[in-house]
């Protein structure tokens, strides 16, 4: 249960910051500010879809 809250409330500080993020930036462009978060968080998802892309390519693969 403490996990859990624990997780909403980064969730939300995240988000907030986000749109703190975007508002405050005077030429806000959704393609720039979109660019610059996933080179900021690159290093979070990028395992994450490279072990889901290893296993769907190569354990999963049907076999001929």
């Amino acid at each position: 249960m403490a996990l859990a809250s624990m997780l909403l409330i980064a969730l939300g500080i995240f988000i907030f910051y986000l749109l703190v993020d975007f508002l405050v930036v005077k030429e806000a462009n959704i393609n720039k500010f979109g660019e610059k978060w996933i080179k900021k968080t690159l290093w979070l998802w990028l395992p994450i879809y490279g072990a889901w892309r290893l296993t769907r390519e190569v354990i999963f693969k049907k076999r001929i």
